[in-house]
């Protein structure tokens, strides 16, 4: 008997329905692909095809599942689950000897449906191929190593170019560190002058050094600061890749191996799962009905009191300063002032060790009131730091509770449409297999392209002569390349994902959440219904509605 590793399965994974038309006379009879899609869509198939013909009135519906493994892993599933239901392909055609067969029966398509005359071979062998498991898995590494390859080149070209950034980083340090011992040097020279000569008024000379010094300065350090957040980004996108490198690395390894423990544990997994969500369901009822409310009322009533109270001592702080700025501005017009009348010199004296005393105490308020802001911003980042703590582990933990179409989902901001990019491939290449890679290295590029920051594809625009708008500019070479190659469909689809990433950077949701600087796909907790970015609240009331119902 062959190996598991060696069946030969119909690729892009397929199963197959049978007798459709044969089922009890109270269940409907639908011809409709979008009807078995729905039916089966606990299985996730991807197309569904109904065949029927004079011959053989009973009906078939072949459903395919794409070309990935979890497609496998759904494929088999289904004939798990219609085999356990004495439902399989073995049964069916006992039935069909016996002269009665009632009810609907599935299995996974293999070389003898494949192989096998009438409707439903000859459908198989104009749309797949027959392949063994171990000949995907084979084929998957090859194009995980190409990619590896591609990657190991340009993490090559990006480390070249952060060396060079560094050096001209040391370079620019060097120079403002020279810069600013000239400085200190004038300074000094200033100082000096100062003390030799009480009768010249130096206050112009020295404050155009000190706004020149200022000035000097104010643009080293931001031409340093603009090269070290470029070797930032540099850094953060090589780290991303080498973490690539080595997650694909472990998933080439383990794949094999781990697809072969998935296949013999199957009906075993799927129990234990059931019974540890049920739990983990009701855990999070108990959670939800013992926390939700105090929580978010506790954060919105701590950031609206600490925000309030931030603006009302920003607004006396301000007010300080202006008093110690005049303050200031009278002590240096004292000091510099020609004393005309020996009886005034003392007068001035008192006078100025009065102000410098006050000015000592003002400056001492003022950094008081400045510890006390610190630790009230202190506060109010925790608290926006706790709340988006929150809002992240509902991304990741939401996705069990979401069943088909749902009024909270999770919506990836700025992902492009595969399946455009597939229905194109599949229109232009009759070659399942060649299709299919095109389709991901299209997929894969036009994503590339999208996170691209240089890329900026939109225009200005004047609305009814007042209002001003950005839109995407239709004439950009990129655009126009992709529309004449590709065709209206994949063009949408790009379009489509730079919108929305755009408009989510320029929105204020994006605020504190994400790097606006940077590109990326955005997971987001999303509300369909109308059409923005979820609020906590909502997501966690919607997980408390699933929960209640599912028990």
């Amino acid at each position: 008997m062959a190996s598991s590793s060696d069946e030969r399965y119909v690729w892009p994974w397929t199963g197959i329905v049978a007798n459709i038309f044969g089922k009890p006379k109270h269940e409907p009879v639908e011809c409709d692909s979008m009807y078995w899609l729905r039916k089966f869509e606990q299985y996730k198939p991807e197309e569904a095809y109904v065949l029927h013909c004079a011959e053989d009135p009973t009906g078939y519906v072949v459903l395919e599942f794409g070309t990935e493994w979890t497609g496998f892993t759904q494929m088999m599933k289904l004939d798990t689950d219609f085999l356990v239901d004495h439902h399989g392909k073995k049964d069916y055609y006992e039935s069909r000897k016996m002269g009665y067969s009632s009810g609907i029966f599935g299995w996974c398509a293999q070389a003898e449906d494949y192989n096998s005359e009438g409707l439903v071979g000859n459908f198989l062998r104009q749309k797949a191929e027959l392949k063994t498991t171990s000949m995907v898995a084979q084929e998957s590494l090859n194009e995980k190593t190409e990619t590896l390859d591609h990657l190991y080149g340009e993490i090559g070209s990006v480390n070249k170019k952060i060396s060079e950034m560094e050096s001209k980083y040391i370079e620019d340090y060097m120079s403002l560190d020279k810069m600013m011992k000239e400085i200190e040097k004038k300074r000094d020279l200033l100082h000096q002058t100062r003390a030799e000569d009480d009768h010249v008024n130096c206050a112009p000379v020295l404050k155009s050094m000190v706004m020149r010094g200022r000035e000097i300065t104010y643009k080293a350090m931001e031409k340093n600061k603009k090269l070290q957040q470029e070797i930032d980004t540099m850094n953060d996108e090589l780290d991303r890749w080498c973490q690539q490198l080595i997650e694909q690395e472990k998933s080439t390894i383990q794949q094999r191996r781990k697809f072969e423990e998935e296949k013999k544990s199957q009906m075993e997994s799927l129990i234990l799962a059931t019974e540890k969500q049920m739990k983990a369901r009701s855990d999070v009822l108990s959670l939800l009905e013992k926390h939700q409310v105090c929580y978010v009322l506790f954060v919105s009533s701590f950031r609206s009191d600490a925000l309030l109270k931030l603006e009302k001592e920003k607004g006396n702080e301000q007010k300080l300063n202006l008093e110690i700025a005049e303050l200031e501005e009278q002590l240096k017009v004292l000091r510099c002032v020609n004393s005309e009348e020996a009886d005034h010199e003392n007068k001035r004296k008192i006078e100025i060790e009065e102000i410098e005393e006050k000015l000592e105490d003002m400056i001492f308020d003022m950094s008081v009131k400045d510890d006390e802001n610190q630790a009230l911003k202190k506060k109010v980042q925790e608290a926006k730091i706790e709340l988006e703590d929150a809002r992240q582990q509902i991304i990741k933990e939401l996705p069990q509770f979401l069943k088909g179409v749902t009024k909270i989902q999770i919506k990836k901001i700025g992902e492009v449409s595969a399946r455009s990019f597939k229905k194109v491939c599949m229109n232009r290449n009759k070659n399942n297999k060649k299709a299919s890679s095109e389709s991901v290295k299209l997929c894969a590029k036009w994503q590339k392209e999208i996170l691209d920051s240089t890329w900026h594809p939109f225009k200005i625009v004047e609305v009814e002569g007042k209002e001003i708008q950005e839109v995407i500019d239709e004439n950009d070479p990129k655009l126009l390349s992709l529309k004449n190659d590709l065709g209206e469909e994949a063009y949408i689809a790009v379009v489509t994902a730079l919108k929305e990433l755009h408009e989510y950077h320029n929105s204020d949701d994006a605020e504190n959440t994400h790097n606006s600087s940077e590109k990326q796909v955005i997971p987001e907790i999303w509300n369909s219904q109308n059409g923005r970015r979820a609020t906590v609240t909502e997501a966690l009331k919607y997980i408390s509605n699933r929960v209640i119902k599912m028990r």
